[in-house]
Protein backbone atom coordinates (compact mmCIF):
# COMPACT_ATOMS: atom_id res chain seq x y z
CA UNK A 1 0.00 0.00 0.00
CA UNK A 2 2.89 2.36 0.78
CA UNK A 3 4.48 1.75 -2.65
CA UNK A 4 1.16 2.27 -4.42
CA UNK A 5 0.54 5.51 -2.50
CA UNK A 6 4.06 6.74 -3.34
CA UNK A 7 3.59 6.12 -7.08
CA UNK A 8 0.06 7.57 -7.03
CA UNK A 9 1.56 10.70 -5.43
CA UNK A 10 4.21 10.84 -8.17
CA UNK A 11 1.49 10.60 -10.78
CA UNK A 12 -0.31 13.57 -9.25
CA UNK A 13 2.80 15.70 -8.68
CA UNK A 14 4.36 15.04 -12.07
CA UNK A 15 1.18 15.07 -14.16
CA UNK A 16 2.12 18.40 -15.85
CA UNK A 17 5.21 16.69 -17.32
CA UNK A 18 3.00 14.54 -19.53
CA UNK A 19 0.61 17.37 -20.43
CA UNK A 20 0.04 18.62 -23.97
CA UNK A 21 -1.09 21.98 -22.64
CA UNK A 22 1.93 23.25 -20.73
CA UNK A 23 2.02 25.12 -17.44
CA UNK A 24 1.72 28.82 -16.59
CA UNK A 25 4.61 29.94 -14.39
CA UNK A 26 4.52 33.39 -12.83
CA UNK A 27 7.93 34.98 -12.10
CA UNK A 28 8.31 38.60 -10.95
CA UNK A 29 4.75 39.38 -12.05
CA UNK A 30 5.33 38.03 -15.57
CA UNK A 31 3.64 34.83 -16.78
CA UNK A 32 5.61 32.27 -18.80
CA UNK A 33 4.06 29.30 -20.55
CA UNK A 34 6.28 26.21 -20.71
CA UNK A 35 6.40 22.42 -20.90
CA UNK A 36 8.22 20.94 -17.90
CA UNK A 37 10.51 17.95 -18.43
CA UNK A 38 12.47 15.83 -15.96
CA UNK A 39 15.81 14.83 -17.40
CA UNK A 40 17.23 12.93 -14.45
CA UNK A 41 16.44 12.06 -10.87
CA UNK A 42 19.40 11.95 -8.52
CA UNK A 43 18.84 9.35 -5.83
CA UNK A 44 20.71 7.15 -3.43
CA UNK A 45 20.30 3.35 -3.57
CA UNK A 46 17.08 3.06 -1.46
CA UNK A 47 15.43 5.94 -3.33
CA UNK A 48 16.38 4.46 -6.70
CA UNK A 49 14.90 1.13 -5.62
CA UNK A 50 11.69 2.96 -4.64
CA UNK A 51 11.41 4.71 -8.01
CA UNK A 52 12.22 1.52 -9.91
CA UNK A 53 10.07 -0.71 -7.66
CA UNK A 54 12.89 -3.21 -7.11
CA UNK A 55 12.94 -5.19 -3.88
CA UNK A 56 14.95 -3.30 -1.28
CA UNK A 57 16.41 -6.42 0.29
CA UNK A 58 19.97 -7.40 -0.53
CA UNK A 59 18.71 -10.97 -0.14
CA UNK A 60 16.47 -10.75 -3.21
CA UNK A 61 17.51 -12.62 -6.36
CA UNK A 62 18.15 -9.41 -8.35
CA UNK A 63 18.81 -6.58 -5.84
CA UNK A 64 20.26 -4.07 -8.32
CA UNK A 65 17.89 -1.42 -9.73
CA UNK A 66 20.18 -1.00 -12.79
CA UNK A 67 20.60 -4.55 -14.04
CA UNK A 68 19.40 -8.12 -13.82
CA UNK A 69 22.52 -9.70 -12.32
CA UNK A 70 21.89 -12.40 -9.74
CA UNK A 71 22.77 -11.51 -6.15
CA UNK A 72 25.57 -14.12 -6.05
CA UNK A 73 27.23 -12.60 -9.14
CA UNK A 74 27.26 -8.91 -8.14
CA UNK A 75 30.81 -9.13 -6.78
CA UNK A 76 32.11 -11.32 -9.63
CA UNK A 77 34.92 -9.34 -11.30
CA UNK A 78 35.03 -11.92 -14.11
CA UNK A 79 31.38 -11.44 -15.05
CA UNK A 80 31.00 -11.15 -18.83
CA UNK A 81 28.67 -8.63 -20.45
CA UNK A 82 26.41 -11.43 -21.74
CA UNK A 83 25.46 -12.10 -18.09
CA UNK A 84 24.49 -8.47 -17.45
CA UNK A 85 20.96 -7.68 -18.58
CA UNK A 86 19.96 -4.01 -18.13
CA UNK A 87 16.68 -3.19 -16.40
CA UNK A 88 14.87 -1.24 -19.09
CA UNK A 89 11.43 0.22 -18.51
CA UNK A 90 10.06 -1.94 -21.34
CA UNK A 91 11.52 -5.11 -19.81
CA UNK A 92 10.14 -4.33 -16.34
CA UNK A 93 6.78 -3.33 -17.78
CA UNK A 94 6.57 -6.66 -19.60
CA UNK A 95 7.23 -8.52 -16.32
CA UNK A 96 4.47 -6.47 -14.68
CA UNK A 97 2.02 -7.11 -17.56
CA UNK A 98 2.83 -10.85 -17.60
CA UNK A 99 2.55 -11.24 -13.79
CA UNK A 100 6.20 -12.34 -13.54
CA UNK A 101 7.29 -9.52 -11.20
CA UNK A 102 8.81 -11.95 -8.70
CA UNK A 103 11.13 -13.32 -11.40
CA UNK A 104 12.58 -9.80 -11.81
CA UNK A 105 12.44 -8.84 -8.10
CA UNK A 106 10.06 -5.93 -8.70
CA UNK A 107 6.98 -4.90 -6.74
CA UNK A 108 3.48 -5.43 -8.15
CA UNK A 109 2.70 -1.71 -8.45
CA UNK A 110 2.25 0.24 -11.71
CA UNK A 111 5.14 2.66 -12.21
CA UNK A 112 4.15 6.22 -13.16
CA UNK A 113 7.28 6.62 -15.30
CA UNK A 114 6.13 3.85 -17.68
CA UNK A 115 3.42 6.20 -18.93
CA UNK A 116 5.81 8.97 -19.95
CA UNK A 117 6.87 9.15 -23.60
Amino acid sequence: MVRKTFHDSLRHLLEPINSDYGVDLKINGETFWFYPRVSIIIADWPEAATFCLTYKSSNSNFPCHFCMVKRDNLADINLVSDNIKPRTHMEMRSHFDNNTEKDASIESVPNFFWELP
